[in-house]
């Protein structure tokens, strides 16, 4: 016997798998919206670090040493500065603002030495001491 068609039961097995991969996909949907809001959020925060870490090399490469650390603010030997604003949400390089995203924030600037500087970074996580050098042989 040939059959050119599905029977009826054949037709309910599929429906009936297809609605359980519906409900499944359904029920996860709102954990994977949240957690790649999240991620995104994430991803925000390291570009901007990135950015800033960026901006700060470039500003340090020229300079031979740090002229003054207050408030703050920080003076090169060639009038680069950098300098801590909105609470940490802002870092302002030789006149350029960088706003930071999310929860990160550069809290502080202390002054090491005549070629040394620390920075506090609050990732929104971790709180990071990076440590610069002036010059180039900081790389």
């Amino acid at each position: 016997m040939k059959r050119n068609a599905f029977t009826l039961i054949e037709l309910m097995i599929v429906i009936a798998i297809m609605g359980i991969m519906i409900s499944a996909f359904y029920l996860n949907t709102p954990t994977l919206i949240g957690s790649l809001g999240q991620n995104q959020g994430v991803i925000e925060e390291n570009r901007s670090l990135t950015l800033a870490y960026g901006l700060i090399r470039s500003c340090l490469k020229d300079c031979k040493r740090i002229v003054s650390v207050n408030d703050g603010r920080i003076l090169f030997d060639n009038d680069n500065y950098i300098a801590i604003k909105n609470f940490g949400q802002q870092l302002q390089i030789n006149g350029r603002i960088l706003q930071l995203a999310g929860r990160v924030s550069i809290s502080e600037i202390e002054h090491i030495g005549d070629d040394m500087f620390m920075t506090r970074v609050n990732t929104g996580v971790d709180i990071l001491q990076v440590l610069w050098k002036v010059g180039d042989s900081f790389e």
